[in-house]
């Protein structure tokens, strides 16, 4: 399988990164931002590595990383990134 990020996923990465380099530096936010594209290929490899959680919509599935969470569901040959938000945000309420 392969992974698509949806318009909002593709923001929040952004935010991440940008945030990242605002509060640890270059070097940091890129080694975060390397570790989360590898937690993404993992999910992508290993699509029901994550249970699904019935609180969200439609079959989403949530997978940590580090600080983060990634809500993800199954779309048909390929996974979708639905957000990656930060785990202290009410993130099921904003889903």
């Amino acid at each position: 399988m392969a992974y698509r990020l949806s318009l909002k996923a593709e923001d929040d990465i952004t935010q991440i990164y940008v945030t990242g380099v605002e509060m640890f530096g270059v070097d940091q936010a890129e080694r975060y931002y390397e570790g989360l594209e590898q937690t993404l290929n993992f999910l992508s490899d290993f699509p029901f590595a994550a249970a699904v959680r019935t609180e969200l919509k439609g079959l989403s599935r949530v997978h940590p990383y580090r600080s983060h969470i990634i809500i993800y569901r199954l779309d048909g040959p390929d996974i979708l990134i639905q957000r990656v938000r930060h785990a202290s945000e009410d993130w099921i309420r904003q889903s």
